[in-house]
């Protein structure tokens, strides 16, 4: 059975740009791109259009598109791509055994296993939803047209004109509410909590009342509007309280696709995310996290695609000095 000297796990941006720089680097690698059940559940599929990033304006599906053009463009230049080998499937388990990384997958309904010798794990996390009425499918159509919105650095600028609220209970809410106050001048804020316990400091609630922020605490009854028509009108309240919104921040923070990397015994952080050095390696030798789920890092694709080119340089020092080391023993 083939080693291959890189395996990249997900199929995103740092996915794709970890991949991409591997092969470029010359060094044998395997991508697994997912399946599409952990497709759904990944960030990329979700993001239809990019304005933070000069140049990505206007295409849809950015990150998608990107993993699509890449493997295109790899595809016809034979003598680049003959280093790679894309998997539709997910990785379900892996296994350290004398130091190299055993993947098990399936693919065709047939389980299989490969073989590395370093790992890039690039699998992402998702944003929580806020849940109506214990389900969170009222909110998807909304999402989808982009009343809802999860980043503020990315989508921030898009709440301009608009009349503002946010989901959430925890300080950083409050945060949020502050700068789209100091950066896009909304005024009267409302924050939900949804009904969730809130975690309120004394400053927090101080900046919130000099913001004019207006938290509701009841549970939300119904969101009001149409998302096939004129989208986000605002949300009905258990208390029967209505609140006027066509543009709503959901601070609920993230779910974490953590699973292999607990798997090994890797190190997280309080938010479940992956705790790196300064090349991307984790705790364990050769098992690199890079993208949404390295620890203390900006959830951007510029800032993934950084960290994807890091860890693949690194794993290419090392392949290239250990092969150095027994060709200068060989000769001498």
């Amino acid at each position: 059975m083939e080693t291959f000297q890189i395996a990249v796990i997900g199929g995103g941006g740092a996915g794709t740009m970890a991949y991409l720089r591997s092969v470029l680097n010359g060094d044998r690698s395997a991508f697994f791109l997912g399946n599409p059940d952990t497709k759904r559940k990944g960030r990329a599929i979700w993001v239809q259009d990019v304005d933070n990033i000069p140049g990505r304006q206007g295409i849809q599906r950015p990150i998608v598109s990107a993993t699509k053009e890449t493997l295109k463009w790899l595809k016809a230049h034979k003598e680049i791509g003959y280093h790679g080998e894309t998997f539709k499937a997910s990785v379900t388990k892996i296994e350290r055994k004398a130091g190299i990384f055993i993947l098990h997958f399936e693919e065709k309904r047939e389980a299989c296993t490969l073989r590395a010798q370093h790992v890039i794990l690039a699998t992402g996390i998702m944003d929580r939803q806020p849940e109506i009425k214990g389900s969170i499918k009222a909110v998807l159509p909304f999402a989808n047209r982009g009343d809802f919105i999860y980043c503020v650095r990315c989508d921030g600028h898009r709440t301009l004109g608009k009349k503002l609220s946010i989901i959430g209970s925890s300080p950083s809410t409050i945060s949020i509410a502050t700068m789209m106050s100091e950066r896009y001048g909304h005024e009267g804020v409302s924050i939900l909590t949804n009904g969730l316990q809130t975690g309120f400091d004394s400053q927090s609630l101080e900046l919130a009342k000099a913001y004019g922020c207006l938290i509701h605490t009841s549970p939300i009854a119904k969101i009001e509007g149409n998302p096939r028509g004129e989208g986000l009108t605002g949300f009905l309240l258990d208390d029967g309280t209505i609140v006027e919104s066509n543009c709503c921040i959901v601070s609920l923070g993230i779910i974490p696709t953590n699973q292999l990397l607990l798997s090994l015994g890797g190190k997280i952080d309080a938010q479940g995310k992956a705790i790196v050095d300064s090349n991307y390696e984790t705790n364990i030798p050769n098992l690199f996290v890079v993208g949404d789920l390295v620890s203390g890092k900006k959830m951007q694709i510029y800032t993934a695609w950084d960290e994807a080119v890091d860890a693949a340089d690194e794993i290419n020092r090392r392949i290239r000095f250990s092969a150095r080391k027994k060709f200068m023993s060989d000769l001498g």
